[in-house]
């Protein structure tokens, strides 16, 4: 009889368990939602990458000196606003994806973020899967665009 009892609660426990850690899991709702984000940042970047004028601006944005700078990088900021839909917060950032740097900025390493603009200013957002997209600047040089986009 006791083995009975021993059973029904170690039954009950893992139940319990089971319960517990499936309501944690995100819902498909809440899946399906960040699919949508994602896919969104993708067609995005494409879009964007493939736009001459856009690339010119990411190509001043990095090449900019310090006075005009803040200028060229509200411009890309104004510009992207234009592109994502308010509903969104961003963060895009383009990073060195080569081992020549641009002409520009002949002391970048692999890998240094080169600029960076979001929406609210300094939204950094790690949670947010991000879209990644390789580009080419007018120099040869070879970028890594990023876009981090949620929902707040």
């Amino acid at each position: 009889m006791r083995w009975v009892i021993e059973l029904a609660l170690a039954a009950l426990v893992l139940g319990y368990v089971f319960y517990a850690l499936s309501a944690m899991a995100p819902s498909p709702a809440y899946i399906a939602s960040e699919r949508e984000v994602t896919a969104n940042a993708y067609f995005v970047l494409l879009r964007l990458s493939a736009d001459p004028n856009f690339m010119a601006l990411v190509e001043d944005a990095i090449c900019a000196n310090e006075t005009r700078k803040q200028q060229v990088l509200n411009e890309l900021r104004s510009t992207l606003d234009a592109v994502i839909p308010v509903r969104y917060a961003y963060n895009f950032t383009v990073y060195l994806d080569d081992v020549r740097p641009p002409t520009c900025r002949v002391c970048s390493t692999w890998g240094v973020k080169l600029a960076s603009v979001a929406r609210p200013s300094g939204f950094n957002a790690t949670s947010a899967s991000p879209a990644i997209v390789s580009a080419v600047l007018r120099d040869g040089t070879r970028v890594k665009l990023t876009l981090y986009m949620t929902k707040p």
